[in-house]
């Protein structure tokens, strides 16, 4: 039987776009892929996990009764050991989120990496078992407004096929 992959169109399907991005993160923090790939054009410090009912305390447990950014979500990530790989475009749009990865490389060192380019326009999120591409942007806009389309596939050789294509693409031009 075929591994399941899954198509989601927004905004129609925007929260079903939420749940999934939440769902994968929770996944990441119970079960950390040894390395994390994610790759936008462009990206905010959105908020990917909804923690309002404290239902995520007992896999973080100094997260408030609030909404969790992506950043909060990589310190976590990070305090796991995993590492993180991102590829960003080259706008100003993504500064504050580089600021937000200075500030964790300082206390995590080479476990987070990033490169910045300036013509790069692909997105997605790639962990050991898991591949999330599409349309849409890491963005408050790409989550919830935009007409966007995403495809999360989980089929073991499109993974390692994107894994074997970013590590041999990137890895080396990661600062």
């Amino acid at each position: 039987m075929p591994a399941p992959s899954r198509d989601l169109h927004g905004p129609a399907q925007s929260r079903a776009v939420r749940d999934l991005l939440q769902s994968l993160f929770v996944a990441e923090l119970m079960s950390p892929s040894p390395k994390l790939w994610l790759f936008f054009a462009w990206i905010s410090d959105v908020e990917v996990i909804d923690n309002s009912a404290r239902q995520f305390a007992a896999l973080q447990p100094d997260w408030p009764s609030a909404p969790i950014k992506l950043s909060e979500v990589l310190r976590a990530l990070l305090s796991r050991g995993i590492q993180i790989r991102l590829i960003i475009r080259e706008h100003g749009h993504n500064d504050y989120f580089i600021s937000k990865l200075q500030a964790l490389k300082a206390i995590f060192g080479d476990q987070v990496r990033w490169t910045i380019e300036k013509s790069f326009h692909a997105k997605g999120l790639l962990g050991a078992d898991y591949f999330l591409s599409g349309s849409m942007n890491l963005t408050l806009n790409g989550i919830s407004i935009n007409g966007e389309h995403l495809v999360l596939r989980t089929d073991p050789p499109t993974v390692a096929e994107q894994t074997i294509e970013l590590e041999s693409r990137w890895e080396g031009l990661l600062k």
